[in-house]
């Protein structure tokens, strides 16, 4: 979980890296893009202003030229006030004119329109703002323009266009003077020409630095028309214009297209286009704080924000959604992969995690594991599906008793495990007593009515084991220990270690026995109630260059519980036919043959046809050969067993059963079975002359095995007494130490021919 979470957030995190490069690279570009487009609209309204003042300009100037020609020719050229009305009709075709009349040299406006007030009207020369462009009017042939005044006589500010009058030996005879309005709210020089509080259109001149006219938001010619760059701040002026173009101003001042500039003043960036006008000496300006760039870019860049913030919220939302969904999924597949599917008790691996919590913070419990007995037989004979609602039904049992636990477990198959706070060794065995009591009560009271039994094994941490390890080893081997002797409770003890030692040991060596031949036969004779033998039963015997003398019983559960019964029973009964054979020979009489057959081997494929196959390969007929078998056989798959009974008893082999009366259910499946022989076990055999619960026992085997027309052999025949009474009862057949033990296959002939020998003569 942790490296797909560290995984989708790291690719979160890039696409989010990703996303903000791409971004950065957009609103760059957005704001270049704003850059130039507000550089392009100076640019666009330099020219514009420009052409217009220009035109303005030199309208005025055809204007002066006209009046000056028509004052030359009406000889109107003297020092004689007066309001001359033809200068009214010409100044009609300037509607931006607030007035204009002609002054002599001397600075006296003399000849006027009648929208000037003559009284009022100062000498040119010597008021100060318009001294210094009247005499440079006198100096030049051309228009000049001068400072931007305000002028009572008109009641306006104006911005003065003079053109000096010459007469034939170029001698100035008189000045005209036009005074152009700059307050005004249209025309070129009106106070609207700005576009926004940090917007402004400015006409600079360039002989003195004076501000000609601005149109700025609450700015009017009273708070500009006195403003003047200082030769400093004109020369910073010009080295920003000449930085920004790389250009010279001398290439500036004769550029036919506006120059950008950027200038820092007052704390403040501004951007502007300049273009500068030779005829008249004027800078025209159009300037803008940066503010605006930025107000336009962020009115742009904020919707893109919004959606690239949207896009990673929602993004944002999306992982953590996967997140959830993945957390969830993977808690779920923690969960399964913990939990047992049909019972959703913890299983093996979650049992495993819970313990080893439990070892690293050194704190005691108790390991108790329990093993359903006899479960294969339940779930052979009812089915799996039925199987499936007992373990359920068990595992709820089990829940419900161990409540106060750590937890149960189910670990596989019939096998549980209960993870108890309990971990002093004596409490921990009584309290396995107590469940398993508890088991037995709750599933019969239950709603399946099962009268059920089980192993259990305990072990406690830390006193029977200090790591994970140990602990579930000596729960294993108290559990195994249990087993042995069925629906009983076993707590570990250290003595356990060396059983187990030694069953591993014989594990190991048995393979070996098998696939070398080590393991042979030894052979009991059955006879007759008259002392005759009439077959032997096969015996398998090892004795082990390590382990020396095994007893069959102890290698024979080796076998069943590592899963060699098969290839042990399979390798016995060829081994026994095999010696069979030469017995046959060497005894030149019939015999029969009593083999055991363990239910894994009923159980496997093509069983029936293994038998005959292993009769043919050694030629011994059919009818010598008696397959014994017990009840376990029809525990582990009733319907699957018949068959192949019924089809080995067609071939002419007889079926008997072992160990009949000892255990629940063999007197009701006899008049299901195809079977020909009942084996009375040892255990009857031994008390029968003392013990009348025991003799009254055989007799009714005996009886049964009559009604069926069954043969009926007696096992452990060890006392003279114990032989006539099962005679007397009517019992046919007899084996034990009383006639013979188990001898090797070379000496069952001799054996035979003595037992014969001895027999009584038939009646």
């Amino acid at each position: 979980m942790g490296i797909f979470k560290r995984n989708l957030w790291m690719l979160f995190w890039l696409v989010v890296a990703v996303g903000v490069l791409v971004l950065s690279f957009i609103l760059t570009s957005i704001w270049q893009s704003t850059l130039r487009a507000q550089e392009a609209h100076h640019q666009s309204r330099v020219e514009l202003i420009s052409q217009s003042a220009i035109n303005v300009l030199r309208t005025q100037e055809l204007i002066l030229d006209v009046a000056a020609a028509e004052l030359v020719r009406l000889d109107l050229v003297n020092d004689t006030p007066e309001v001359l009305p033809f200068l009214d009709n010409i100044m009609e075709a300037s509607p931006a004119l607030a007035g204009f009349g002609m002054a002599l040299p001397d600075g006296q406006l003399v000849k006027v329109t009648s929208t000037v007030d003559v009284s009022l009207m100062p000498n040119l020369l010597e008021q100060e703002e318009s001294r210094d462009g009247f005499q440079r009017a006198m100096e030049s042939d051309r228009l000049v323009v001068g400072r931007t005044y305000y002028l009572p006589a008109v009641g306006a500010w104006i911005i003065p266009a003079r053109k000096a009058i010459r007469d034939a030996s170029g001698e100035v005879i008189a000045v005209m003077s036009a005074g152009i309005r700059a307050d005004g709210e249209k025309g070129v020089f009106g106070n609207n020409l700005h576009t926004g509080a940090d917007d402004s259109v400015m006409i600079f001149r360039e002989h003195d630095g004076y501000l000609q006219f601005m149109s700025s938001e609450g700015v009017t010619p009273d708070m500009y028309a006195h403003i003047q760059r200082t030769p400093e701040q004109r020369e910073e002026d010009r080295q920003g214009l000449i930085a920004a173009n790389d250009a010279s101003l001398e290439e500036l001042k004769v550029s036919p297209e506006p120059s950008i500039y950027y200038s820092h003043r007052d704390g403040d960036t501004f951007i502007g286009g300049a273009w500068y006008s030779p005829d008249y000496e004027l800078w025209i300006v159009s300037e803008s704080n940066i503010r605006s760039v930025w107000s336009t870019f962020l009115d742009r860049a904020l919707v893109l924000l919004a959606v690239f913030v949207a896009l990673f919220f929602l993004l944002f939302y999306l992982v953590r959604q996967i997140e959830r969904a993945e957390k969830k999924r993977r808690s779920a597949l923690m969960y399964q992969s913990r939990h047992d599917d049909l019972t959703s008790l913890l299983n093996r691996v979650g049992m495993i995690d819970q313990i080893q919590q439990l070892v690293n913070r050194d704190e005691g419990f108790g390991v108790v594991l329990l093993d359903i007995d006899n479960f294969r037989g339940i779930n052979d004979r009812f089915g799996q599906e039925h199987g499936d609602k007992v373990l359920s039904e068990f595992a709820r049992c089990l829940r419900e008793l161990t409540s106060e636990q750590y937890g149960a477990s189910r670990l596989g198959g019939d096998e549980f495990a209960v993870i108890s706070r309990i971990h002093e060794p004596e409490k921990l065995l009584a309290f396995c007593s107590e469940l398993l009591r508890g088991l037995a009560r709750h599933m019969a009271t239950g709603p399946m009515g099962l009268q059920l039994g089980a192993s259990v094994g305990a072990a406690a941490f830390p006193d029977h084991g200090d790591s994970f390890n140990s602990v579930i080893r000596s729960a294993h081997l108290a559990l195994y220990q249990a087993k042995r002797t069925r629906n009983d409770v076993c707590l570990y003890r250290n003595e356990f270690e060396a059983g187990y030692l030694r069953r591993v040991h014989i594990e190991q060596r048995l393979r070996g026995a098998i696939h070398q031949g080590r393991i042979f036969m030894a052979y009991q004779p059955q006879l007759d109630a008259c002392g005759r033998v009439v077959g032997v039963e096969a015996l398998a015997r090892w004795d082990d260059e390590e382990l020396g003398y095994v007893p069959p019983n102890e290698f024979v559960e080796v076998a069943e519980s590592c899963g060699l019964m098969v290839e042990l029973g399979n390798y016995v009964l060829g081994r026994s036919l095999s010696d069979f054979r030469t017995i046959l020979d060497q005894a030149r009489m019939p015999l029969e043959l009593s083999v055991n057959i363990s239910a894994m081997q009923f159980m496997q494929s093509g069983f029936a046809e293994l038998v005959l196959s292993e009769l043919q390969k050694h030629g011994v007929h059919p009818h010598y050969l008696t397959l014994e078998i017990t009840e376990t056989v029809f525990m582990a798959g009733f319907d699957q067993v018949i068959p192949v009974l019924e089809h080995l008893r067609r071939e002419g082999i007889s079926l008997s059963m072992d160990d009949f009366g000892t255990g629940y259910s063999s007197l009701s499946l006899l008049r299901k079975l195809p079977i020909d022989e009942l084996k009375i076990d040892k255990s009857f055999v031994d008390n029968i002359i003392d013990d009348e619960s025991a003799r009254n026992m055989v007799e009714s085997i005996i009886a049964i095995g009559k009604n069926h027309r069954m043969r009926l052999v007696a096992e452990g025949v060890e006392e003279q007494a114990q032989f006539s009474t099962l005679v007397a009862m009517g019992c046919g057949r007899f084996q034990g130490y009383l006639f013979s033990r188990p001898v090797p296959a070379s000496d069952v002939a001799s054996v035979v021919r003595q037992c014969n020998d001895k027999a009584a003569p038939p009646v």
